[in-house]
């Protein structure tokens, strides 16, 4: 359960808030008020307070000044800020103290509601990672207490290829770590690399952790079966060999091994997938595992997943062209959540379709979409390195994106830093460029009107149609019109819809009217416009 802190000057916003909230739905029990400053930091002392949501502008002392000591004393408090003017340094303000939330009054109590979900999100993220913390150090001291054992000590020589794969070589090594393995026991390697951790981690914390998940490997595998030999190959890798035997089948090692990551992904927060090989025999384990460790490196695709060799075998599969006109126009016109949603669409796509990914060809993909960022920043009016840190662009291999999933977090983080950039940059921009803008949002609704368009800017209808023409030449419901047909064109050469899905995408829910504006604006139908220009 959680508690919050409501605070205003304005005692009926207040009562508003706690009457207008359902706030047993979102497992909030507590709800604290003050009208000050001063109040608000009595409570704060006198009880446990996990969101505050607090009135930017307040006499005797602002809601700015209250974060900045909530910051020093209590820093995990989430704050919702609340403001009648759309002031952009107050936001600025608000942001460079961390604040969750900055929100225009009078408040939308369902938004409110939406704001407090995603905020307690968050406060349940931080919990699990302070439960993640107090496992690492139990894992920590367990770790720096583990001694090499002679047998992990063979193995590692013999997949490095120290031991000769001489039959006589390979028996005198066993003899000498007094092991007993014979030339002809068949072993089942289980190939295990961690793609991703959900938290940064130094080389040496990843050291523990790669312990942590060894010793999970060994009670969940180990209760299964006594026939199990461990080799930790460190660049998060542990090689897992079972000895085969009538008793134990594919099936059986896939669900250990299922079993196994959802242990690793309910306790040590990372990303992973099992790699099974054929059964093996010592002298040629070097060669299976060499096998492995290539599918993995194409495995670009598949996270959390047991993967066969035999029914993965690398196909390269060609990637279906990426809209990025597409998205660099919605880009530009601000519909950065259009934008993410298309990208995501996009990388599921990509996951859904036959063949297998390769990590080269992911990686030109993202050369291309950065390519497509950079056009924009130019247009713009901006440079890269003013707007990212030489770390977050820079690739150095083909291998270093990880996966689809490493791919589609950054394209978004991108995504969302250029259109950060681009606000404050045009944050002074015209009536006509945010009519614009919300034409570009709301290309969809098939209802728009002028009317709506004069709302949204807070202007009157015949005024903002008077200043749009003079400076566009053009009339709204005529920008309307053409900006519809742009938009209907490029999903029309940048997707496999039909027509009538197209149509009605565009905000046109009559096809046959559609196709008659489409051919006046283009010359030619929707199905014979395609047609053309794909070729």
């Amino acid at each position: 359960m959680y508690s919050v802190l409501l605070v205003d000057d304005e005692i009926h916003a207040v009562r508003g808030l706690h009457a207008g909230v359902s706030w047993h739905d979102l497992q909030i029990e507590h709800v604290h008020s003050a009208h000050s400053l001063k109040q608000a930091q009595q409570v704060l002392m006198e009880h446990p307070v996990d969101i505050m949501v607090c009135d930017i502008e307040m006499p005797q002392g602002s809601g700015l000044d209250l974060l900045s000591w909530v910051r020093k004393e209590y820093p995990h408090i989430e704050t919702i800020f609340l403001t009648c003017h759309s002031d952009f340094d107050y936001a600025r303000q608000a942001l460079r103290l961390n604040s969750f939330e900055y929100m225009l009054k009078p408040v939308d109590y369902q938004e409110m509601e939406s704001v407090l979900q995603r905020a307690i999100a968050k406060l349940q993220r931080q919990r699990e990672m302070k439960r993640f913390e107090e496992d690492y150090r139990h894992y920590q001291q367990l770790w720096e207490s583990h001694k090499t054992l002679v047998e992990e000590k063979f193995w590692m020589d013999l997949l490095r290829r120290a031991i000769s794969s001489s039959p006589q070589s390979v028996l005198e090594q066993l003899k000498s770590a007094n092991l007993p393995y014979d030339l002809h026991t068949p072993f089942i390697p289980v190939y295990i690399v961690v793609q991703r951790w959900h938290k940064p981690l130094s080389e040496r914390d990843e050291r523990i952790m790669e312990y942590a998940l060894r010793n999970c490997a060994e009670e969940e595998l180990a209760a299964h079966s006594r026939q199990v030999s461990f080799v930790s190959l460190y660049d998060r890798t542990l090689l897992i060999l079972i000895r085969s035997g009538d008793s134990i089948t594919d099936m059986d090692v896939k669900r250990w091994c299922d079993e196994y990551i959802a242990c690793c992904m309910q306790y040590f927060y990372c990303d992973l997938c099992c790699y099974i090989g054929k059964p093996t025999t010592l002298t040629e384990m070097p060669d299976m595992i060499d096998r492995l460790k290539e599918l993995d490196r194409n495995n670009v695709t598949f996270s959390n997943a047991t993967l066969f060799m035999e029914s993965h075998q690398h196909k390269p599969a060609l990637i279906r062209h990426a809209p990025f006109e597409l998205w660099a126009m919605w880009l530009e016109q601000g519909a950065v959540s259009r934008v993410k949603q298309d990208v995501a669409v996009y990388m599921t796509d990509l996951r859904n379709e036959g063949g297998v990914l390769s990590s080269k060809s992911m990686y030109l993909l993202y050369q291309d979409f950065l390519q497509m960022i950079f056009a924009i920043l130019q247009r713009k009016g901006l440079q890269a390195n003013q707007v990212f840190a030489d770390t977050l662009l820079a690739v150095s291999s083909e291998y270093e994106l990880r996966t689809l999933s490493d791919l589609e977090e950054r394209m978004l983080y991108i995504i969302e830093v250029v259109h950060n950039s681009i606000h404050i940059r045009e944050e002074n921009m015209t009536i006509v460029e945010k009519v614009k803008r919300y034409i570009a949002e709301s290309i969809h609704d098939q209802h728009l009107s002028r009317e709506d368009i004069a709302n949204h800017v807070f202007l009157n209808p015949d005024y903002l149609t008077r200043v749009f023409k003079k400076e566009t030449g053009m009339s709204i419901s005529d920008y309307l019109q053409q900006t519809r047909i742009e938009y209907a064109k490029e999903l029309l050469l940048n997707t496999d819809q039909s027509v009538s899905e197209v149509a009605n995408a565009s905000g046109y829910s009559n096809l046959s009217y559609f196709s008659s504006i489409f051919k006046k604006f283009t010359g030619s139908s929707p199905g014979e416009y395609r047609k053309l220009r794909r070729g």
